[in-house]
């Protein structure tokens, strides 16, 4: 018998499905990680890349931005670090390598969702 998994791995796991299937070109891996009533908002930025605004985004529109097909032009490389977890409730950072992702998290009957993101861009790697 597979022992059950913890909190914090369940918290990691979803995180890890939110990022990949957005690199993969995955809709369905995506919809599977958020709470449908998502609420993602990234910043704008102006010409000189200083931060103008910020924009929203809904689960919907990121299970389909997901479904657009791989990128292959970004590493899959990212870090997960859980912030914290109270009950039912956590909060997690995603660093990869185009994004900063703040992620809150909901266990809602039984299971974790992204039910809050604030992101940026990351500056591109000198290549």
């Amino acid at each position: 018998m597979q022992p059950k998994e913890t909190d914090e791995e369940s918290i990691r796991r979803v995180a890890t499905a939110y990022l990949e299937s957005w690199l993969d070109g995955d809709g369905e891996r995506m919809r599977d990680a958020l709470h449908p009533d998502l609420a993602k908002r990234g910043l704008d930025y102006d010409a000189d890349r200083k931060p103008s605004g910020v924009h929203h985004l809904t689960a919907e529109y990121m299970e389909k931005s997901a479904a657009k097909g791989p990128r292959p032009q970004f590493a899959r490389t990212l870090q997960i670090t859980v912030l914290d977890i109270a009950d039912s409730i956590a909060s997690a950072k995603v660093v990869s390598e185009p994004f900063i992702d703040y992620l809150h998290l909901a266990k809602l009957d039984g299971r974790w969702s992204i039910v809050n993101v604030l992101y940026e861009d990351r500056e591109p790697a000198s290549k």
